[in-house]
């Protein structure tokens, strides 16, 4: 897979959901932007993939007792969907 290949970012994200099962929410949150960055670099970008990222970070960082930075990513997600 190329460095911004789409399905990379699937995988980022699948790799962050398992971390954020596990409680380990700073690897989970790392993996959650990656998987952003690299579909909004994306020629044709799924603005719905895009918003899911914005929610998963929200929810980590929320999980995080980050609530502010949680509910700026929510805010994101909402107005792409």
């Amino acid at each position: 897979l190329s460095p911004n290949d789409p399905a990379l970012a699937s995988t980022y994200s699948n790799i962050g959901s398992v971390y954020k099962k596990q409680g380990n929410l700073a690897a989970a949150l790392e993996h959650f932007q990656r998987a952003l960055r690299i579909d909004l670099q994306a020629s044709e970008p799924d603005q719905m993939q895009i918003a899911g990222h914005y929610n998963n970070i929200g929810l980590v960082l929320k999980l995080s007792d980050k609530g502010d930075e949680a509910l700026k990513n929510y805010e994101v997600a909402l107005e792409i969907k």
